[in-house]
């Protein structure tokens, strides 16, 4: 079928300038008053030179939401362990109905793979993890969740931005302004995009002359595969490998910023547990991962595990998305050797309080294991001569006392 773009050149430029506009400009003031805070909305939207009559439909179909807040704060998902997650969200039916979903539409994602270089595994993926195939696209209001964020002061201006996205999208009927649900958080259609994504990336991939996200394959997988591509897909390249690891291995040596070449890699004992690496190991880059410790599993990320991350900033995701399109590959579940449970919220919590003692930056004493936290611990680990693996135990916690 004949593949539209949804932008001319033209008004591809007319977006950016519009952002760069937006973002030199102050932002509506956050909490108050809703409906002031909504008038104040359409008072900077109108100056902005968003379409009047989008605009005034968006916001007469706009209300505050209080669960949107609610799921806002809680995001218990992120709290799991990767074990934990992955036996969540990795599931059965995932597997087996995103291996037919590849064979059905095998014509358009082969199209879409000479096009962009996306494997199809990589998009049935995100389209399983997001929404089980269009099954479950979400059941809140696409512009209120926006403007119930915006209204609030945590993220207030970037959901403002999103906001006036969506009405772009009202006016070009890529979204009802009465009637498009998706995400708590705003984002909408199969594969769940946020309205940025969807102005800057939406084709109309089955050529029926409008984009339709939350209906067809053929618009969903192709702008799936136009993002992944613009954020900086590399064609034929491998994005995740588990490896095994000698017991005596240096578990310091793992974790963002201490990539080398796999050549090296191999000297320290690391084995692909296929057999091979799929990548150049003289000159290939890659990382090593333990994202539950040295007893959990263990892989190399490469370069388009960074795209992974763009996808949605959350290790715990971003892993999973990529080790749910090795299954879909036929590789085998990971190894994991009975490892050390995820402490609980408010025991990740103290420790966060006593590395904040130490003078680590921790970031906020949330609870959750993020990147800060983990390269806190990794640096207490070394002091206290054990494996520095980044992942805290009850062990630690009672060598620390807490």
């Amino acid at each position: 079928m004949p593949l539209i773009f949804i932008f001319s050149v033209s008004s591809i430029l007319l977006v950016s300038w519009f952002s760069i506009a937006v973002s030199n400009q102050s932002s509506v003031p956050c909490g108050g008053s809703f409906d002031k805070f909504l008038f104040n909305l359409s008072q900077k939207g109108e100056k902005n030179g968003l379409p009047l009559n989008a605009l005034t439909k968006s916001l007469k179909n706009t209300y505050y939401s209080k669960s949107v807040l609610e799921l806002d704060r809680s995001q218990s998902a992120f709290n799991l362990s990767f074990a934990d997650f992955t036996k969540q969200f990795v599931t059965e039916y995932r597997i087996v109905t995103g291996k037919k979903k590849m064979k059905e539409h095998s014509f358009l994602f082969d199209n879409v793979n000479k096009k962009f270089g996306v494997p199809k595994e990589v998009i049935t993926a995100f389209w399983a993890l997001e929404t089980d195939f269009g099954k479950v696209q979400g059941n809140f209001h696409v512009l209120s969740s926006l403007a119930t964020l915006a209204f609030d002061c945590r993220r207030s201006e970037f959901f403002q931005k999103e906001y006036f996205s969506a009405v772009e999208l009202v006016e070009k009927r890529i979204i009802d302004a009465q009637g498009a649900m998706g995400a708590w958080a705003g984002e909408f259609g199969q594969i769940q995009m946020l309205p940025s994504d969807i102005l800057a990336f939406s084709l109309d991939g089955d050529g029926d002359g409008k984009i339709d996200l939350s209906n067809s394959p053929y618009d969903t997988i192709y702008t799936a595969s136009r993002m992944l591509s613009e954020l900086g897909w590399v064609a034929n390249q491998p994005w995740l490998e588990e490896v095994i690891l000698p017991e005596d291995f240096q578990w310091e040596e793992a974790g963002f910023g201490r990539s080398r070449p796999l050549k090296k890699w191999q000297l320290l004992g690391v084995k692909p547990r296929q057999g091979y690496f799929s990548g150049n190991t003289e000159h290939t880059e890659a990382t090593l991962l333990l994202p539950q410790g040295w007893k959990g599993p263990k892989f190399i990320v490469y370069k388009n595990f960074g795209i992974f991350l763009e996808w949605n900033n959350s290790l715990l995701y971003a892993l999973t998305a990529a080790y749910l399109a090795n299954l879909l590959k036929n590789q085998p579940v990971y190894i994991s050797e009975n490892p050390e449970p995820i402490l609980e919220k408010h025991q990740i919590m103290e420790l966060q309080i006593f590395l904040k003692e130490l003078g680590a930056d921790v970031g906020k004493v949330d609870g959750i294991l993020g990147a800060k936290t983990r390269q806190a611990v990794r640096r207490l680990q070394i002091s206290l001569q054990l494996p520095a693996d980044s992942w805290p135990t009850a062990k630690l916690l009672s060598i620390l006392g807490l």
